[in-house]
């Protein structure tokens, strides 16, 4: 299918929209000014006829048609030199045929006036069709870049404005990215409180680093319990209450491998909600922490906690 710019239908629309009028305008002022200027050259001949030698069968006078000639030719003259779009074909006593003529009455006799009228446009003043045509796409490019250019800004504003968010449910023992549930992982009990306790407990103490090396804070254990405990509230089986100290690189391999999948489209959400991997030598040292940081709360969402 032909994809015509909008700019072009509207500037043909607005070319044949003028002109129709223009047209209109013209012709209707054409129309008055020949009705207009027949009065007036009628009125002249009706004063100047009783001094022309017009032929009279009833009496059998010839007349003088060449003298009747000169007269037509200087009063067409006159009527040039006032621009007038009406001039004079002949003047008789004879009635003539298969044309338009207006019939004077002077001295008990009929004369019959045959005019010629010039109804053509004035070519060159369309010039200004197409002059308000251009000034009226101009405007319309105007415009209509402006109202592009704000769908582009609105459309944009949307985009930045939603951001993906980490969802962790616990009724479903779930991960997912906000609004695109299609791709879910799913955690054990213990990994998914671990995992949740490691969340709470680096948004309330981003300061504080956690190391592989050392004991897991008692306020991420406590954290991890109270999730574990909501677990079962939620009729989740629960076989026995896990050591969340015990199998630590196991714990986080397993949140790991849950969140690749998820997070793979979000790296800047990845960066922030993924505990970070050791690597190279001394991989367990005091330099090396799992935790998350720079955390937001617009960056995830616990639901039924």
């Amino acid at each position: 299918m032909i994809n015509i710019k909008p700019i072009y239908i509207f500037t043909a629309a607005v070319f044949v929209l003028l002109s129709l009028l223009f047209y209109l305008g013209q012709e209707n002022k054409i129309a008055q000014a020949v009705e207009l200027q027949s009065e007036q050259v009628a009125k002249r001949v009706s004063l100047d006829v009783s001094s022309l030698p017009l032929a009279e069968p009833l009496f059998n006078y010839a007349g003088n048609q060449q003298e009747v000639d000169i007269y037509i030719e200087q009063l067409n003259l006159q009527l040039d030199l006032l621009d007038s779009r009406v001039k004079v074909e002949s003047i008789s006593t004879v009635k003539p045929s298969n044309k338009t003529f207006l019939e004077l009455f002077a001295n008990y006799k009929t004369i019959y006036l045959v005019l010629i009228a010039d109804t053509s446009h004035v070519k060159y003043t369309y010039i200004i069709v197409m002059l308000l045509t251009f000034a009226n796409a101009l405007l319309y490019r105007k415009v209509f870049r402006k109202h592009i250019e704000n769908r582009v800004k609105k459309r944009v504003a949307s985009v930045e404005t939603i951001k993906p968010k980490l969802v962790v449910d616990l009724y479903s023992k779930s991960l997912f990215i906000e609004g695109t549930s299609d791709i879910q992982s799913q955690l054990a009990n213990k990994p998914l409180c671990f995992y949740l306790a490691m969340i709470e407990f680096s948004h309330a103490y981003p300061d504080l680093n956690l190391h592989l090396n050392k004991d897991v804070p008692v306020e991420l254990l406590t954290i991890a319990e109270k999730y574990f405990h909501r677990l079962s509230v939620l009729g989740h089986t629960v076989r026995k209450r896990p050591n969340f100290s015990n199998s630590l690189e196991k714990t986080l391999s397993e949140i790991r491998a849950a969140l690749d999948e998820i997070l793979r489209e979000s790296p800047e959400l990845k960066a922030k909600l993924y505990p970070p991997k050791a690597h190279g030598e001394g991989s367990r040292s005091k330099l090396h922490s799992y935790g998350l940081k720079d955390l937001l709360d617009s960056d995830y969402e616990i639901r039924g906690k």
